[in-house]
This record gives structure tokens, C-alpha cells and sequence, in this order.
């Protein structure tokens, strides 16, 4: 029986219009999953993998008649933390956080992000500004935020589905630091766009 390698079907199948495996399908917004860059599946994207992702991102949203505003992919280098010519899921986390607060109306502490709701930096929960957030620290900041914009009269939808500390705290340690904050403001958006 042939046995086939699985980063070369997706490939070959990513590399055909229209024919997209349906869990990791470019879609026309929202931010891209790593998996979709890393075609190859060698767990670091190139910058060749990066442009052509983007390119596709872009034709898809020509061909569905969306503004086109930005004219090339955001740069590579600006993702690439450590200069090391590759993307790890944490650069490109960290770098499309960086991307949609740039996109983003208010310049105030809670930086409206276009098409989603007010998200807080990650400095609105250090209440002791230590560079850490603590599980009491985080719920003391998380219900002072919820009162504030409940009394400013904001719909308090889906609270029920507001991630809690520990899915935040991705290494366990106790502590959620602001690149866990910045990774699960993003994977909450990604799931937003699914």
C-alpha cells in the first residue's frame, strides 16, 4: 500500500484553487493558524511560506470582492523576533497580536481591535505591575473589568465562555506572563473567526 507523507498531501491540496482540507481552510479574515503557514511541517514557517500564504489570502479576498487596502504582506522581519529567518507559533502569535492592536480604533488602555470586541492589554491586568499576572490578580482585574463595562452599559455576552486562568497559563507554572496573555487573546480570536 502507498503510504503518503502528510505535510505533502496538504500541500498538494493547498496548492490547488478551491481544494482545501475543510479544518485548516484559508478563510478571507481573521487571523491565520500556524498550521496553514507551515506547509511543510517542519514546525517553523519560512519566509517563502509566509509570502505565499499571504498571497492566497489576498486573491481569495479579491475573489470575494473585499477593499483591497493593503497592497503586500506585512513584513517578515517584523515577525521575526530573533532574526533567524524562520517563524516559530509564538513570533507569529505574537507578531499578528502586535498586527491587529496596530489595526485597532482607540488608543486607550483597552485598544478597540477592528471587528471584535474592546480586548485588554495585557498592562490593564498587572495591577501590581509586576510583568506577571497571578490567579487572584487576574480575577480581581477580570471582575473590576466586567463591572466597569457593565455600568457603561455594555451587553455582558458570553462570560460563560471567557477563558479561564488556567487555559491561559499554557506552561502550568502558576503565573500567566504577556506573551501566554497575548497567545490566548489571539487563539480566543481565532476561534472567533472558525
Amino acid at each position: 500500500m502507498l503510504k503518503l507523507d502528510k505535510a505533502v498531501v496538504l500541500g498538494m491540496l493547498l496548492a490547488v484553487p478551491g481544494l482545501l482540507v475543510a479544518q485548516n481552510q484559508l478563510t478571507a479574515g481573521g487571523p491565520i493558524p500556524f498550521a496553514l503557514f507551515d506547509r511543510d511541517g517542519n514546525g517553523a514557517i519560512s519566509q517563502q511560506e509566509f509570502a505565499s500564504v499571504h498571497e492566497e489570502r489576498r486573491a481569495l479576498r479579491a475573489e470575494l470582492g473585499y477593499p483591497m487596502g493593503r497592497v503586500s504582506a506585512p513584513p517578515f522581519h517584523s515577525f521575526d523576533s530573533n532574526n533567524d529567518g524562520w517563524l516559530s507559533q509564538r513570533e507569529l502569535l505574537a507578531g499578528q497580536h502586535r498586527n491587529q492592536l496596530m489595526r485597532g480604533g482607540g488608543m486607550g488602555p483597552g485598544r478597540r481591535v477592528r471587528g471584535g470586541p474592546d480586548m485588554p492589554a495585557f498592562s490593564d491586568f498587572d495591577l501590581n505591575r509586576d510583568g506577571i499576572l497571578e490567579q487572584n490578580e487576574f480575577e480581581q482585574a477580570r471582575a473590576k473589568r466586567i463591572s466597569e463595562r457593565a455600568s457603561q452599559g455594555y451587553l455582558m455576552r458570553n462570560l460563560a465562555n471567557a477563558p479561564s486562568f488556567a487555559s491561559i497559563d499554557s506552561d502550568g507554572d502558576g503565573v500567566v506572563t504577556a506573551d501566554e496573555f497575548s497567545a490566548a487573546q489571539i487563539a480566543h480570536r481565532q476561534q472567533r473567526f472558525k
